[in-house]
């Protein structure tokens, strides 16, 4: 019975102890959740964010697709990524507004080289009508050329969603370098547009043109430092307005171009105050892709006046040499018009392909979209190039293209030259000329990553140049008549890091 009494007193020992823990941890969780309300209630009393501020969120994200631009301001250093600022807009606020920006760093080691010669057939005919026939031959070769180039991109595209559509800006900034000293910054692209619906952009700045081929050697090539061939068929970058409109894989747009060349902000030429217009007409889907392009640009109906050196045609140099003269020449209108087609095997391989005739001043442009005029000389040109490319593995893409030109150009008065200290100087008369160009590069691109990039690149091209030209000294039985044939052997090779962000 003893027994039975001090087990009852135990139990009820244990359970008021129990008891006297349970209610401690109540209390514990009542603190707790008293506290919980409290910050919850100071939460929805204060504002989201301070008056006059906004949220931001920075994240990494696809980079920006500018709608209307149709791929005319290709870049050859793709990224997919960018980093994207996202103002978010509170209650009683605008709309917000989304800032994407990217760029890169590259840097190579490039070789450089040209090697070619100069054929002169000459007939001289005398006051007797005696002809005497010479032939000169000379070589123009360049040492081989080492050097080390760098360039800077940074890619800001801004996009606001107002109650009228989307609006937004593009900006490329660039610096070229190479070699010691400073470089300035220029502006690769400057495009603002408005999106009024969601398949018609009304864009404008300075871009790309629509009458580019983005397909084929020039189109669709990596080529860091190489294509310099003149091979493809970019009108050059300009200013333009233009308006697009795209639905699915089908788009098209028409823009108004600037036809001017300028040079340090000022008209360069021949054809300041005229205007252009461009087309295009687009298709883009997963296996196959094309377009076709057509640009024209008028030009002034003045006569371009250059400047060069008249020569003796006794000398046995090959080229003109001696004081400055005047060269006249009536030019036309530029236009082209030109398409491409592409084919994808999945992530395998590609094949490009690209096609183009026109018309116009001899004008050459470079992979940079820059105008450089060659020869003052109206002249008809076609060509077609390709391009295919490989995947050789998840991180490493080989490409190899091919491409064709010829320009036939139009008779035209040269530089004046003198026979004889008493003979009044005479211009050249040239019958025209022909010009041909073969090129071919390739490169492999080993990309671990997507912000690193290192690759070895080359390319190889001959330009063919003949023409003929005649004058005539003192009176008209005294004359000359040249043949002149050139070939020029060029080569780049190079090896080159990008590094993105």
């Amino acid at each position: 019975m003893k027994t039975m009494k001090m087990a009852l007193l135990a139990g009820a020992a244990v359970a008021v102890s129990a008891a006297a823990a349970h209610a401690d941890q109540l209390q514990d969780l009542k603190a707790q959740v008293e506290a919980l309300n409290a910050r919850v209630a100071a939460m929805e009393t204060a504002p989201s964010v301070p008056t006059g501020y906004q949220l931001l969120a920075i994240s990494k994200g696809e980079a920006a697709q500018v709608p209307g631009m149709l791929g005319s301001d290709r870049d050859r250093v793709v990224s997919d990524s960018a980093t994207v600022i996202s103002v978010m807009p509170t209650a009683d606020a605008p709309a917000g507004t989304t800032i994407s920006w990217s760029g890169y760093v590259r840097a190579a080691i490039v070789y450089s080289g040209q090697d070619g010669d100069v054929t002169l057939k000459r007939a001289y005919t005398n006051a007797a009508k005696v002809t005497t026939n010479t032939k000169f031959k000379a070589s123009d070769a360049t040492d081989d050329d080492w050097d080390v180039k760098a360039r800077g991109q940074l890619r800001v595209v801004a996009t606001t969603d107002t109650a009228v559509g989307e609006v937004g800006v593009e900006v490329k900034m660039r610096a070229d370098f190479s070699g010691n000293g400073n470089s300035d910054i220029y502006m690769k692209t400057a495009w603002g547009y408005w999106a009024m619906t969601p398949e018609l952009t009304l864009g404008g700045g300075y871009s790309g043109s629509l009458g580019n081929i983005g397909y084929g050697y020039d189109g669709a090539c990596t080529c860091y430092y190489t294509d310099n061939a003149d091979v493809g068929f970019d009108p050059g970058d300009t200013t333009q307005l233009r308006l697009s409109y795209a639905s699915g894989p089908f788009s098209m747009a028409v823009a108004i171009e600037d036809a001017s060349l300028y040079k340090d902000g000022k008209a360069d030429g021949y054809n300041g105050n005229n205007l252009g217009a461009a087309g295009e007409i687009k298709y883009s889907g997963d296996s196959f892709s094309g377009e076709i392009s057509g640009v024209y640009r008028s030009v002034n109906e003045d006569s371009y006046n250059r400047s060069g050196k008249t020569g003796k045609p006794g000398d046995a140099g090959l080229y003109d040499t001696g004081t400055p003269y005047a060269y006249n020449a009536d030019l036309e209108a530029l236009w082209q018009i030109g398409a491409g087609v592409g084919f994808n095997l999945g992530d395998i391989a590609s094949l490009s392909l690209a096609a183009a005739m026109g018309s116009g001043p001899f004008q050459e442009t470079n992979s940079n979209g820059d105008i450089d005029k060659t020869y003052p000389v109206n002249n008809d040109w076609w060509g077609v190039s390709g391009l295919a490319t490989a995947n050789l593995s998840d991180s490493v893409h080989a490409e190899a293209g091919a491409g064709y030109k010829h320009r036939e150009g139009d008779a035209h008065d040269g530089a004046t030259f003198t026979l004889g200290a008493d003979d009044s100087e005479m211009p050249w008369r040239y019958s025209g000329f022909d010009y041909d160009t073969w090129a071919i590069l390739g490169g492999v691109y080993y990309t671990p990553v997507d912000q690193l990039t290192i690759g070895v690149e080359g390319e190889w091209y001959t330009a063919d140049t003949s023409f003929t030209r005649t004058g005539q000294v003192g009176t008209k039985a005294v004359g000359l008549k040249d043949r002149i044939d050139s070939t020029t052997d060029n080569w780049t090779v190079d090896l080159v890091s990008v590094g993105r962000f």
